[in-house]
């Protein structure tokens, strides 16, 4: 089995059963990235999107991690990618809700000129980086790519998969492990 999956299981980040997505669906299966929050699991995690990276060969100065999840998730990635390759890039994402003191605005960080990887958990519809997408491009930065821990292969009404309907937008996306894995 894939390594990322075998160490999602074991940490109950992959878990099965019966369960409703935030979507509404049904689905026999559910992915809880934050099962890998802790200090150990958390590196062991980076290391997977970091290698998946360097293996793809993708081209970015900025990383952007969507709220919540993708926060941590970007930060750990920032850190792990600076140690391997010794290049530095800037760590920017978003805030749920409009700050209208301090610093102001709705993100941390600036995506001004930026060339963007979007680092998320799960793709199941591919809302949070479609959404991430109109930021970035709101913004007048370059989109990338973006990576996903977990690909979860669902399709829309028209039976294509929510992945094929972004790589259409012309994002190359691109997963550390897909859920057609488990059964290899």
């Amino acid at each position: 089995m894939q390594p990322f999956l075998e160490k999602a299981i074991e940490l109950n980040a992959l878990k099965f059963g019966d369960f409703t997505l935030k979507s509404g669906k049904k689905s026999d299966y559910f992915f809880d990235i934050s099962s890998f929050f802790k200090n150990d699991c958390l590196k062991n995690l980076s290391d997977f999107y970091v290698e998946k990276i360097i293996e793809e060969k993708i081209n970015f100065d900025a990383i952007f991690g969507p709220a919540y999840k993708g926060i941590p998730l970007a930060t750990a990635v920032g850190i792990t990618y600076f140690e391997k390759t010794n290049k530095k890039v800037d760590l920017i994402f978003d805030r749920k809700e409009t700050k209208d003191h301090g610093e102001g605005g709705r993100l941390i960080g600036s995506l001004q000129g930026k060339k963007v990887l979007i680092i998320d958990d799960v793709l199941t519809a591919g809302t949070a980086i479609t959404n991430s997408m109109e930021i970035i491009k709101k913004e007048k930065a370059e989109l990338s790519a973006a990576i996903v821990a977990l690909d979860r292969e669902e399709k829309d009404e028209n039976n294509n998969f929510y992945k094929t309907n972004l790589i259409n937008q012309g994002l190359q996306i691109f997963s550390i492990a897909k859920i057609s894995d488990l059964k290899k």
